[in-house]
């Protein structure tokens, strides 16, 4: 598709640090800013950029008044990012160590199903075998009504978690518990493979990286979060699983989709929007907003519909915290695995969702916020600004001001980290990049900062965040 340079109301547009010069861009923003509903100026962050297929920005924020419109965060709503704290310092980790850790980390999945296989799941004339981090159907439906907390009590980590999870990892309030109704919002085929693999994959853009820190950068905030120079900290990016994946798309008409998908999508969606005559009424919103829809389609929250798709975006949300929390099982168990004889300990510092549809108190009014990778910020608590595999990332602390920008910050640099020119870090530093497709394994050169301090330096100016340290790579996973 050619875009042509398009007329932005710049009245609505808040940009902090970012290039708004794709026409792409000024396209896509120009629709938005349209929106009947938008309740505040978009945020456009840093790293703003536009994905091929993906019709928001990434880096991106909208707060609307009463609706809810899917496009404005990714089709997977709850994927996210996490630091666990270890008892071990880089001193401790070798590329052995980084190999054996991998193969812990994947030593308990299930069999990879093809095309039959999944058609016979949907029919349930197959089962997945149960696996050490699986759920039996009773403890998935506590997974989606209580998020977190479920999945704390089934992998035995420490309650205090918790309090280290945005929104304490649950979103459902009690008021829409006693009137969920899991079939209403939950594809078959989530049950089949919603229970399953919890706690790991890393295609894509997600990954699992072993850090240390490097460098200390607020003294008092890291020694109130217990950091300390050298200390060994693993980020995960990943979450969302297969319930995310599944609502993101029973729920939309997304360019994520390929053509094929799209055609076997548009049954499995008709059988689960109407395969009752009971839903047979509200035919007309279901398919204007889930198979035919207009770009940023506006679906009112007062509606029975937009209630509905409330519910499940909520029920995504606590699925993704719960599979994020399962990440956190499978790495203690991997550590315990690899040291043995050490007592070794983590503890998880902060876990936050980047792509998000919540309700939440702006400028004393309730609105409908969505973020495409962009943090939640909340002031006093962790804030994950991730780089590549070859530089730095930080954590910052959250600002008060953050408020006004929607209390949002970039998850990551990696557009701007492409765009600026960068150099050879001057020690040679090296990460090890471990994955399940050739190459295998692979060694790459770090290279110097440009990209991730930009992106940083935009966010303090603009008083939402304050960086707290510094952390370098090691190794990564994917696959």
């Amino acid at each position: 598709m050619k875009y042509t340079n398009a007329t932005m109301d710049s009245r609505n547009i808040h940009a902090i640090g970012c290039d708004l010069s794709d026409a792409r861009i000024q396209h896509v923003l120009n629709e938005i800013t349209r929106l009947k509903s938008l309740a505040r100026p978009v945020v456009c962050l840093p790293d703003l950029h536009i994905k091929d297929r993906t019709e928001a920005p990434s880096s991106f924020a909208a707060a609307t008044r009463d609706t809810i419109v899917p496009d404005l965060t990714a089709p997977s709503v709850g994927c996210g990012m996490g630091i666990l704290t270890t008892s071990l310092t880089k001193k401790d980790l070798d590329h052995q160590a980084f190999e054996q850790f991998y193969y812990f980390m994947r030593r308990d999945l299930g069999p990879r199903y093809g095309h039959l296989k999944n058609i016979l799941l949907w029919l349930g004339l197959i089962e997945r075998p149960k696996n050490t981090y699986d759920l039996s159907v009773k403890e998935f439906e506590d997974l989606i009504k209580r998020g977190a907390p479920m999945a704390v009590e089934k992998y035995n980590l420490p309650p205090q978690t918790l309090n280290h999870i945005e929104n304490h990892g649950s979103v459902f309030t009690h008021d829409e518990l006693d009137s969920l109704n899991l079939s209403d919002i939950l594809p078959r085929i989530s049950y089949r493979s919603g229970r399953h693999d919890l706690g790991y994959g890393f295609k894509g853009n997600h990954f699992l990286e072993i850090q240390y820190i490097e460098d200390i950068l607020d003294e008092e905030a890291a020694q109130k979060w217990n950091l300390k120079k050298d200390q060994v900290v693993i980020m995960y990016h990943g979450g969302g699983g297969a319930v995310s994946y599944h609502i993101g798309r029973y729920f939309a008409n997304r360019k994520k989709n390929t053509l094929k998908q799209k055609f076997a999508l548009f049954i499995l969606k008709a059988l689960f929007h109407f395969g009752a005559p009971t839903k047979w009424k509200y035919a007309t919103q279901r398919f204007r907003y889930y198979f035919f829809p207009r770009p940023f389609t506006e679906i009112p929250l007062s509606s029975p519909e937009g209630q509905r798709l409330l519910r499940a975006t909520k029920a995504s949300l606590n699925y993704s915290y719960g599979f994020r929390m399962a990440i956190t099982k499978r790495i203690t168990d991997s550590l315990r695995a690899l040291y043995p004889k050490k007592d070794i300990e983590t503890a998880l510092l902060w876990d936050s969702s980047h792509n998000t549809v919540t309700r939440e108190i702006i400028g004393g009014e309730e609105l409908t916020v969505h973020r495409h990778t962009a943090n939640r910020v909340f002031e006093g608590q962790p804030v994950i600004i991730s780089g590549f595999n070859t530089t730095n990332s930080y954590l910052a602390i959250g600002q008060a001001q953050s408020e006004n920008h929607l209390f949002s910050a970039d998850h990551g640099a990696g557009t701007v980290i492409k765009r600026l020119k960068t150099h050879e870090h001057p020690e040679r530093l090296v990460t090890h990049i471990y994955q399940t497709k050739s190459p295998f394994k692979q060694i790459v050169t770090h290279q110097t900062n440009e990209g991730i301090d930009h992106v940083t330096k935009e966010l303090t100016s603009a008083s939402i965040i304050r960086p707290v340290i510094r952390l370098r790579p090691l190794a990564v996973f994917k696959g």
